[in-house]
């Protein structure tokens, strides 16, 4: 075996992995990342837990995102979206921090404002990509905390 063969094996190799980029990036996912108070999260949207359903003008989303590591421990985040587009009118929003029972935090409409920059399925696959900015409130002590979350995601589009 020469050293151009082992070339050309390895360069098939990392050509068949750049092919498969864009088929991951259609996979459901993504990232949930922003600020609850002073305090910094960047969170996984777990594919299995999350969907959205469009009918018509009529959008329904759900996702849940997670962080594992850091000094919060587990975190999780549950947004819900819903309403005619391109501005759902109703949306509510969970922070569970799980080393501290008590501290669930929660906002919806009243204390939210949702900026929707993407929501389009394709594929059986809905794009959402948006800002969520405002307060909630919750805690062990019923304080309210602002908050400020960006997310880019795919969810699997359901029927």
């Amino acid at each position: 075996m020469t050293i151009f063969s082992t070339i050309r094996r390895a360069g098939i190799a990392v050509l068949a992995c750049l092919l498969a980029l864009p088929v991951l990036a259609d996979e459901p996912g993504g990232l949930v990342t922003g600020s609850f108070g002073d305090q910094p999260l960047e969170l996984t949207v777990a594919p299995e837990l999350s969907g959205a359903t469009i009918i018509g003008n009529y959008a329904d989303a759900s996702l849940l995102a997670a962080q594992m590591e850091g000094d919060q421990g587990p975190v999780n985040l549950e947004l819900t979206i819903n309403g005619e587009l391109p501005s759902p009118g109703e949306m509510a929003l969970t922070i569970t921090f799980a080393r501290d029972m008590g501290r669930n935090w929660t906002g919806d409409q009243d204390s939210l404002t949702l900026t929707l920059e993407e929501f389009t399925p394709g594929d059986g696959i809905v794009a959402l990509k948006g800002t969520l900015t405002g307060q909630v409130s919750g805690g062990p002590s019923s304080e309210t905390r602002p908050v400020t979350f960006s997310f880019d995601t795919r969810l699997e589009e359901l029927d």
